[in-house]
């Protein structure tokens, strides 16, 4: 198994970073790399939904755990998975924020090249995507 990880931190309480990760039909609109999203039902262990990169085809996602302030999901590709944590941690004024992706199965190695690597080399600029959109959709509502 392959596994990556990225930290860093905010100011961005974590509950606005889980109301953002959480709202998973609205990936779009702060990851620039994704079609869209869409979950039908609710969101809960145990839910599936359709993530359709640009330029990509769609792929099944089933959410393996979520609590505040975690999620795990796990994405089902041809003869591989890959599971994508993500926690959110408060501890006094800034959130630690702690992604990790993990790729496993006969073509591990194939999808760690094509997605796995590529995802952690835009992880900084992903979660600043996350973070500003964040601030910006749940600020207003607090």
């Amino acid at each position: 198994m392959w596994q990556a990880h990225f930290q860093t931190t905010t100011d961005v309480p974590a509950e606005y970073l889980y109301r953002a990760l959480t709202n998973f039909n609205a990936w779009n609109q702060w990851d620039d790399g994704i079609e869209y999203t869409e979950l039908l039902g609710d969101a809960k262990a145990g839910s599936e939904f359709t993530l359709k990169p640009k330029g990509g085809p769609a792929v099944k996602i089933v959410i393996e755990k979520m609590w505040p302030y975690e999620v795990i999901d796990v994405a089902h590709l041809p003869l591989a998975k890959m599971r994508t944590i993500h926690k959110y941690e408060r501890v006094g004024d800034a959130t630690h924020i702690y992604m990790e992706l993990q790729i496993w199965g006969p073509l591990g190695f194939l999808w760690r090249k094509i997605i796995g690597e590529n995802q952690m080399k835009d992880a900084a600029a992903q979660t600043e995507a996350l973070i500003a959109y964040a601030r910006e959709e749940y600020a207003e509502v607090a």
